[in-house]
């Protein structure tokens, strides 16, 4: 089995030489890299240069955004399965991937894999083990930076949708979950760092344009059923623990869980 590892860069010279750093010294190396950049004008490019040797393609030439660069890396790829770790993102540790490919290559084959992360300050991002519509609705949804995605959805199924800025990854979930019916497979352990930051955390119209692009591929009577469903008072609860996981240290919010997981047993 096969991984492509695409990185996507534009001016972040400094996290593309850690994310570089992170992949370089990885102990499982049945893998192809590939940097896409969108011409950056500070170093980034000279970065690229410094380790060029041990990827297998590079290109920096202008794009029309993130999702654009992604699906340039994604039709140079040759992997079974595509990782997309961006510069300022990095793997976990040395064995990251050694770790999730032995947990992979004992399981059944899925068309996504999806772990967990590290979010840069110090906190997990913990994955449900069972993907569900709610939960890629309330946006408990995979990120790119631990998720192994089969290269041939993107051919058979289309690629990141280039018209949205932030949420084109958020869209192929949904659709590959609701229309294509893909085996999404959980493995317990973390893949990567993800760094806090970005515009997908600034950018105010991307849940509007996120619920409007879920009730288009589900349909306005099923849409209607899901937002109804999900704004019963138990997902009050939901919100409120993920506000207090950026309000308290998180050794207490798992400190908690650990209790109750005791206390129901």
């Amino acid at each position: 089995m096969k991984l492509s590892i695409i990185t996507v860069n534009k001016n972040n010279a400094l996290g593309l030489e850690r994310t570089c750093q992170s992949i370089v010294c990885q102990t499982f190396n049945d893998f192809e890299w590939l940097v896409i950049d969108g011409a950056s004008n500070d170093s980034s490019v000279d970065i690229i240069k410094k380790y060029a040797k041990r990827m297998i393609y590079w290109v920096s030439e202008p794009d029309t955004g993130i999702y654009n660069a992604m699906n340039k890396g994604i039709k140079q790829a040759k992997g079974d399965y595509c990782l997309f770790l961006n510069s300022g993102d990095w793997l976990f540790g040395i064995d990251s991937l050694l770790k999730a490919f032995d947990i992979i290559n004992s399981l059944d084959e899925a068309d996504v894999y999806y772990g967990d992360s590290l979010r840069s300050d110090n906190s997990i991002w913990k994955m449900p083990e069972n993907l569900s519509i709610d939960s890629l609705y309330l946006q408990a949804a995979p990120s790119h930076q631990n998720t192994f995605i089969k290269r041939s959805l993107f051919s058979s199924h289309g690629f990141y949708d280039e018209n949205y800025r932030t949420i084109s990854d958020s869209i192929f979930w949904i659709k590959e979950y609701w229309l294509h019916h893909s085996k999404f497979i959980y493995i317990n352990t973390i893949i990567s760092v993800y760094s806090i930051g970005g515009v997908s955390l600034t950018y105010k119209p991307a849940r509007r344009e996120l619920n409007e692009a879920i009730m288009n591929i589900m349909g306005r009577a099923d849409y209607d059923i899901l937002v109804k469903r999900n704004t019963n008072m138990p997902y009050i609860f939901i919100y409120l623990k993920k506000i207090l996981k950026n309000l308290l240290p998180y050794g207490f919010i798992q400190f908690y869980d650990i209790y109750k997981k005791n206390k129901n047993r």
